[in-house]
């Protein structure tokens, strides 16, 4: 008996959801048989209850907890569980590791529902709505490299935006931002109406879809450099490179002086 179909919209979500929130471990003594968790805060404990009824045929619980956390004295948290060998079995191989997974999961194995699978990975550790200028954004946080690929590539074929980003210095992960008429788009793609996803959340993304661009405010567009590109340049005289690459004599320039001058690995 299969327990998780990733062509239902739903079960995607939760995928993605419990990649970014939950932990999977195994059993450690003989009476432990290890178990699926996910702990949220109180104010999404209506996920958690959805999760239980996506699985009627699973035994499951939802317990809660009080304690102090570094931002709140009393904070109430409640915690999803599902102990079931064959559940757990399952969803380990459709790509939720056990034990420690931030470094390396991806996204499922198989066929899946993608925007729901997206919109759970948001969910779980993303954000969005409106930065503290009033632009709208979405974001992603991930320390797996296989997954930050994966969310570009989905990025830049949803919104056209080609991304290029390193790691947190400071936490060793990917912080992947999207911006203003782009992040609309792939908030519009990813919540649609009547979806599955946090009521806080929801919320926002109408927030994020109402902002409209000042007149005053000009559209601002990067052009990532190609390998190719570079190669381009530096064996051609400085017209014949913008009328190939259609850029433009001061963009040619400062890209041949940072070539030339190592500013830029090959």
């Amino acid at each position: 008996m299969r327990y998780i179909n990733l062509k239902i919209p739903e079960h995607s979500y939760f995928f993605g959801f419990v990649q970014m929130d939950g932990n999977l471990n195994k059993p450690f003594r003989k009476r432990d048989k290890g178990r699926l968790r996910v702990e949220i805060g109180e104010e999404d404990l209506h996920i958690l209850e959805t999760f239980q009824e996506l699985f009627p045929n699973v035994y499951s619980s939802i317990t809660s907890r009080v304690r102090d956390t570094n931002f709140k004295i009393n904070h109430r948290s409640y915690t999803f569980n599902v102990y079931g060998t064959n559940f757990r079995e399952e969803i380990n191989k459709l790509g939720l590791p056990y034990g420690k997974k931030s470094e390396i999961i991806s996204s499922p194995r198989g066929r899946f529902c993608e925007r729901d699978y997206i919109r759970g990975l948001i969910d779980g550790d993303g954000s969005l709505g409106l930065t503290g200028q009033g632009f709208p954004f979405i974001s992603l946080t991930v320390k797996s490299e296989k997954l930050k690929e994966y969310f570009l590539d989905v990025v830049e074929r949803i919104t056209g935006e080609k991304k290029k980003l390193k790691r947190n210095k400071r936490d060793n992960i990917y912080n992947i931002m999207i911006n203003r008429e782009r992040a609309q788009k792939l908030i519009s793609y990813l919540y649609y109406p009547s979806c599955l996803a946090l009521n806080r959340k929801l919320k926002k993304t109408k927030i994020a879809l109402q902002w409209k661009r000042p007149k005053h405010m000009k559209r601002v567009f990067q052009k990532f450099w190609e390998a190719w590109e570079d190669e381009y340049i530096l064996n051609h005289i400085i017209e014949e490179s913008c009328e190939f690459l259609k850029r433009t004599d001061n963009s040619v320039r400062k890209r041949l002086w940072r070539l030339k001058n190592n500013k830029i690995s090959l």
